[in-house]
């Protein structure tokens, strides 16, 4: 019985993980990132907590240096960050059924935002050689859009 528990639990986690991953591909893709942000050189890597790569989808730039991460969660996971985030945040009208962006000139951008049953993080990852964010607030919003469409 433990090892069919056990055999089931593995199995759960592999379809869960497979089902964000999948998702996760759907919502901004690497052709995307370029595009949105102007650079070119952007590969996908894989998620790697200890490097910053946190994300269902991290992006990096030709030096493989992150360049942004795309978080996907449960819709519950929104009222969590709204609550930790949301002060250093503004709302953002029309963007999923709530979104916030952080505030202008913010050391860390990044845009959350829910829709349907989930919730979506884009940050902004590095800076650029001016020593502002690599992903602008405009382009936050911008991915954000993309990926909201996409949902």
């Amino acid at each position: 019985m433990r090892a069919t528990s056990f055999f089931l639990s593995i199995v759960w986690m592999a379809l869960m993980s497979f089902s964000a991953n999948s998702l996760a591909a759907d919502i901004l893709t690497v052709a995307d990132i370029e595009k949105v942000i102007g650079m070119g050189g952007v590969h996908a890597t894989p998620k790697n907590p200890a490097k910053g790569a946190g994300g269902e989808l991290n992006f990096e730039n030709a030096e493989s240096k992150l360049v942004t991460i795309v978080m996907i969660q449960d819709a519950a996971m929104f009222d969590f960050w709204k609550k930790q985030y949301g002060t250093l945040a503004d709302p953002v009208p029309n963007l999923g059924s709530e979104a916030f962006l952080t505030k202008p000139k913010s050391a860390i951008a990044y845009v959350f935002f829910k829709k349907a049953n989930k919730a979506i993080w884009i940050q902004s990852m590095g800076w650029n050689k001016k020593g502002g964010n690599n992903v602008s607030d405009a382009q936050l919003l911008e991915l954000a859009k993309l990926a909201v469409s996409r949902l």
